[in-house]
């Protein structure tokens, strides 16, 4: 491992274990890990070089580091935190753009314009494309309604994520091959439950 990504992973690991409220359980060290893993298996298979790996595998390490900071603006919240990193271990100023930019298109609202882009996107919420989406959901649920975001019925939630995953799409190819299928299940499956709810 790249050692700026090794004390990248060290100095996360540490801020998510001693500093992040226990309410958070779904952003919390586990998803950081598998975003981690997921931008590791995208970016391998996306013909990127090492230097633009090792910008992701940072950017996934930093990318919700924020929440520690409280949830509404967590991902400003974020690049602060990166950018501080970063300008204290001396990493190249030009790469630490695009690392928070990177990040930034974590936030659903903002559009990927490159590959790098594209794959901490993907990365981000890879889960829709799984079994165990609907596992990442209640947990998501749970959070918010924890937190005070939102309290939603059974009924309102199945609505929320049918329009989630109906609106969300994969951005890279590789995603869209090995995931996209999984994604349709989902929403398949969504189809059905809203079927049998009223909200």
């Amino acid at each position: 491992m790249d050692e700026v990504v090794k004390k990248a992973s060290e100095y996360v690991t540490g801020l998510l274990t001693n500093n992040l409220s226990s309410e958070y359980i779904y952003h919390n060290l586990s998803h950081t890990l598998q975003v981690v893993d997921n931008v590791d298996e995208i970016g391998r298979n996306s013909g990127i070089t090492d230097d633009e790996l090792e910008m992701l595998h940072i950017s996934a390490w930093f990318h919700d580091s924020g929440f520690i900071r409280g949830y509404k603006g967590h991902e400003r919240k974020s690049i602060e935190i990166a950018d501080k990193f970063l300008n204290e271990y001396e990493y190249p100023p030009e790469k630490t753009e695009i690392i928070k930019k990177i990040i930034s298109v974590t936030n659903l609202e903002n559009k990927p314009v490159n590959i790098l882009e594209k794959i901490i996107r993907d990365a981000d919420i890879l889960h829709m494309g799984k079994e165990r989406f609907f596992e990442k959901s209640f947990s998501l649920k749970n959070e918010w309604e924890t937190v005070g975001v939102k309290k939603f019925t059974d009924a309102e939630w199945i609505e929320s994520n049918y329009s989630f995953l109906t609106r969300t799409v994969f951005f890279t190819d590789y995603a869209k091959s090995k995931y996209e299928e999984g994604r349709q299940k989902n929403i398949a499956y969504l189809k059905s439950l809203r079927q049998n709810s009223t909200v």
